[in-house]
């Protein structure tokens, strides 16, 4: 059976802490908030051992949350069927149980919640539409408050240009910082966890200091250096220079995943399969409609199959294209030698009608 993912003791305590915190400094402190200096005491003791068992993945195709302009070929990703999309991959996540409820045990009313998008690419970001439909299921089914919500990125200036505005959700919307050019916003804190690959990143103070769950939302995408994005990519954007891992990345991206203020917070991955892009790089238009949601609270398992799911996507296309170079991916057997999941999944695969 694979591990437990409700929290551990160390981690429940941690949440608790956070919240105090955040009681003394406000709901969102721009100033005020600190990790200790921890070193190589940052690391947590409950992870080490590859895990056995495989993790349930619930993947839900629907025809229309997608609507294809036949003229333009323009993609337009459907409110609606999302939000039954979603509120269905959530429902079959956990058996005899609620995904709130295992993944969030240790949620309060002053709890705050993030959700990490990816904006990078302006043509392929998440979709607007599958973070509102996420912003109501924490409202409706974990009881988070509106105010304690942030949907967020590492620039707000991406954000913006992607529609995340908190006019369109109904929460607050923060970049990391303002733009390449304004540094103004919560910034990163100071490093806390020692060296990774040599390097000592900064945290964005959006995950350490202003909420105390992440919920992990990446889109699927091929990356010229990770072969897929999804789960343990999407986290480049809370470093501060991501750039300083991707020579490295095979063992630097599940070495930064295992931070505890990262791998702690993140309780839940929801990866937009909406809008993909299956043959270029991370900058590249979408050149796919899989018209997909998948689920899963073990981001090694939701990994895996975002890498199965487009080496699929590639062979539909008929292009005679090969399945993505396993040299890119070995990050994932990595990341399983470190104890952050388990490769191996159950795929619940769901089919809505419109």
């Amino acid at each position: 059976m694979a591990r437990d993912p409700r929290p551990t003791r160390r981690q429940v305590l941690a949440g608790a802490a956070a919240v105090s915190a955040g009681a003394l400094t406000g709901c969102f402190p721009e100033v005020g908030g600190h990790w200790p200096e921890l070193g190589e005491g940052c690391r947590d003791d409950g992870v080490g051992a590859p895990l056995d068992g495989s993790s349930p993945v619930v993947e839900v195709y629907r025809e229309d949350s997608v609507l294809v302009d036949p003229a333009t070929q323009r993609a337009t990703v459907q409110e609606a069927p999302v939000q039954a999309m979603l509120a269905a991959a959530l429902g079959a996540l956990v058996e005899g149980g609620t995904v709130w409820k295992q993944a969030f045990a240790d949620f309060t009313p002053a709890s705050r919640v993030g959700i990490k998008v990816n904006t990078l690419n302006e043509q392929c970001p998440t979709s607007l539409a599958l973070v509102k439909a996420l912003v109501a299921a924490l409202q409706e089914g974990l009881g988070a408050a509106p105010e304690n919500i942030v949907v967020w990125d590492r620039r707000l200036d991406e954000l913006t240009r992607c529609g995340f505005t908190s006019d369109a959700l109904g929460v607050r919307v923060l970049g990391t910082v303002a733009s390449t050019t304004d540094a103004s916003g919560p910034g990163y804190g100071e490093p806390v966890c020692g060296k990774v690959a040599g390097k000592s990143p900064r945290l964005s103070r959006i995950l350490t200091d202003l909420t105390d769950f992440t919920v992990n939302c990446p889109v699927l995408k091929t990356h010229e250096v990770s072969g897929v994005t999804g789960a343990l990519k999407n986290i480049y954007g809370i470093i501060d220079i991501p750039g300083e891992y991707h020579s490295n990345l095979l063992s630097a991206l599940p070495a930064l995943y295992r931070l505890p203020p990262i791998r702690s917070r993140i309780r839940l991955t929801v990866l937009d399969a909406l809008i993909a892009v299956t043959t270029g790089g991370t900058s590249s238009p979408p050149d796919t409609t899989p018209r997909r949601v998948l689920v899963s609270l073990d981001p090694l398992a939701a990994d895996s199959h975002a890498l199965a799911l487009v080496n699929q996507l590639r062979a539909e296309k008929d292009l005679g294209l090969p399945a993505l170079d396993p040299a890119t991916t070995g990050w994932l057997q990595q990341g399983f030698e470190l104890g952050l999941g388990t490769l191996k999944y159950q795929l619940r695969a769901l089919t809505q009608q419109g």
